[in-house]
């Protein structure tokens, strides 16, 4: 997919050595590009792989779906024994954000009948005390992936106490009718952090890469956002 050069461009931002190293092991595994385009609102799901140094995710966004009664009868003790690692997660199902992304995603696992592709390595630490990520608590991911949110539509933001803005990647079954918007009420947001909805008047183009860490952050109702700042500053 090209990407037009007059689209204003976001660069994630990421500072940590714990960055550094998952950079270098999501770098281990080879990704291709992959355009996604008309995918706001597309389900799809993710396998969390757990081992004692790291996270590895498998996305089914360009596999066969997520059919939902092999997910409702996935086992995730067995899935982790098939692929080696001390636990398993699942995440989802959820929905893009976003209208197009290019992803880069690698070689392909099958998860109790599901095709998912490997997108992104995170630190242990990610995981917090339970399910995904501890609401409010940034974390660092290495991950390719470029998001494109239309002109005259709105993303979803959230704003930390310093002022640091993280797009909506994507939301889950629990957004009442379907509306990111409803997270305004829905949220029990942490002291100085708000939540936001925007309508650009251009696209809005976040970009990702395999080389820099990218800055993270789970709300409490397991969405998931990036931080960007224009023009890396």
């Amino acid at each position: 997919m090209e990407l037009k050069s007059s689209w204003p461009r976001l660069l994630v931002v990421g500072f940590s050595f714990t960055a550094i190293v998952m950079v270098a092991v999501a770098q281990e595994n080879d990704v291709d590009e992959i355009a996604l385009s008309d995918i706001r609102s597309m389900r799809y799901c993710e396998f969390l792989l757990i081992f004692d140094d790291r996270v590895m995710i498998y996305n089914t966004s360009a596999s066969n779906g997520c059919p939902a009664d092999k997910w409702a009868a996935l086992d995730i003790a067995a899935i982790a024994t098939a692929h080696n690692a001390d636990k398993a997660q699942l995440n989802g199902p959820h929905f893009w954000a976003m209208d197009e992304q290019v992803l880069g995603l690698g070689e392909t696992k099958t998860f109790g009948g599901i095709d998912a592709r490997y997108a992104a390595t995170l630190p242990l630490s990610a995981l917090g005390s339970g399910k995904g990520s501890d609401p409010y608590a940034p974390y660092v991911s290495a991950k390719l992936q470029t998001m494109t949110f239309e002109a005259g539509k709105p993303y979803y933001q959230l704003v930390d106490p310093e002022g640091n803005t993280y797009v909506m990647n994507a939301y889950g079954e629990e957004v009442r009718d379907g509306d990111p918007a409803n997270l305004a009420e829905q949220l029990s947001l942490a002291d100085g952090w708000r939540f936001e909805t925007v309508t650009p008047t251009e696209d809005l183009v976040v970009e990702g890469t395999m080389d820099h860490p990218v800055n993270m952050v789970g709300d409490d109702m397991h969405q998931y956002y990036t931080r960007f700042s224009v023009d890396g500053k």
